[in-house]
């Protein structure tokens, strides 16, 4: 008969060497590589007379677009987006005239909603602010849990000028970084 004593050693022993082997097979296997790119782009945009209603002055736009490129059978995951937007006018303007700006990351997928009215599903990134003589620089550092791109892996970036009535294109030019990573496609298609 094995006294208990050594029974409960050899146990220690045992369950010592799994959780060893254990944690050598999780550092041997990869992991997810989170990685991170950053860009900058620029426009300027005087845009044409504003006709909507409640509206005044110029209103314009303009559209990138990134094309991540992952391993087969994977999607891109976004976990964070930081960075600022600087915004000026292109010369001088007269006092008390604004122009609004606005930055915003989208998906390829549709626009609207299939969950309410005056929402955008597609778009998780929506930043405005408002710019006068002197310009402006509006910094963010944004973090997500569940924002996937389209099995087509492109990222769409948008700027805009609105209620412009500086009479001037408004320089705009959002610098950013993006940290994402390549999930398994399957996996993320529940949240597309």
């Amino acid at each position: 008969m094995i006294p208990p004593r050594a029974v409960t050693r050899a146990a220690r022993r045992l369950g010592a060497g799994w959780l060893a082997a254990g944690l050598w097979l999780a550092a041997a296997l990869p992991a997810q590589q989170i990685h991170t790119s950053a860009t900058n782009f620029s426009a300027d945009i005087l845009g044409e007379k504003d006709t909507r209603p409640g509206t005044w002055g110029t209103a314009g736009a303009a559209v990138w677009q990134i094309r991540f490129t992952p391993p087969p059978d994977k999607v891109v995951q976004v976990l964070r987006v930081y960075g600022d937007v600087v915004a000026w006018p292109r010369g001088p303007v007269e006092k008390g005239t604004f122009a609004g700006v606005l930055f915003g990351l989208q998906t390829t997928a549709p626009d609207g909603s299939v969950r309410g009215n005056l929402l955008a599903d597609n778009c998780f990134l929506y930043l405005q602010d408002v710019v006068a003589a002197d310009g402006k620089r509006t910094p963010f550092d944004l973090r997500f849990d569940e924002v996937f791109l389209r099995p087509d892996n492109v990222l769409v970036i948008k700027v805009a000028a609105w209620l412009n009535d500086t009479g001037k294109e408004i320089h705009i030019e959002p610098t950013f970084a993006v940290v994402y990573r390549f999930v398994d496609a399957k996996a993320a298609a529940a949240d597309l």
